[in-house]
C-alpha cells in the first residue's frame, strides 16, 4: 500500500467502520445537501458494514501513525447503456490538517489499482465545487459531466 511521511493507505476492515462513520459525519458538514438532508449514522454503519467484505465496493482508509484521518468509498456499477462496468467514487474525505496532494494521490492510486483489478473500463471521481479539479486533470481525468441540484422539499 502507498506510504508517505507517516501516512499509509489500506483497505478498511470491520474494525474501521466506526472511524469511517465519524469521518463521514465530518464530511457531511462540508456538503451542500446538509441543509436539507439529515445525517444518519445508522445508514452509514449499514452501508459501510455491507461494503467492507464485498468485491464490488472499496472502502479505503488513510492512516497517520495509526489514526484514521481519511477514507475513500467507491463502488463498481454496470453502465446503464452498456455491458461494461465503471468504478464510481461515492464519497471521500481527508481531515483538513492531513489534506495534501500526496495523501489525495495515495487514495486515488489505490482506488485505481482496485478498479484495474476489477477489470472496469473507467474510474469516476466526484469533486464538490471543483476543489480538486486541477489534481484530477493532472492525473489524467477529464470532466465528463456536471451535476446540478435543486431542493424540492
Amino acid at each position: 500500500m502507498p506510504k508517505t511521511e507517516g501516512y499509509s493507505v489500506r483497505e478498511a476492515t470491520e474494525d474501521d467502520v466506526f472511524d469511517v462513520v465519524l469521518l463521514t459525519r465530518e464530511a457531511y458538514e462540508t456538503v451542500p445537501e446538509k441543509d436539507y438532508v439529515k445525517f444518519s449514522s445508522k445508514k452509514v454503519i449499514q452501508l459501510v458494514s455491507h461494503a467492507v467484505p464485498h468485491d464490488s465496493f472499496i472502502v479505503l482508509v488513510l492512516e497517520n501513525d495509526g489514526e484514521i484521518v481519511g477514507y475513500f468509498f467507491g463502488v463498481i456499477m454496470e453502465c446503464y447503456f452498456a455491458l461494461e462496468s465503471q468504478a464510481t467514487c461515492l464519497s471521500w474525505f481527508i481531515r483538513p490538517p492531513h489534506r495534501s496532494v500526496r495523501n489525495a494521490f495515495s487514495l486515488l492510486k489505490q482506488y485505481e489499482k482496485w478498479a484495474i483489478d476489477q477489470k472496469v473500463v473507467s474510474v469516476n471521481m466526484i469533486d464538490i465545487k471543483e476543489n480538486s479539479s486541477k489534481v484530477f486533470e493532472k492525473l489524467g481525468y477529464e470532466k465528463t459531466e456536471i451535476t446540478f441540484t435543486k431542493r424540492i422539499k
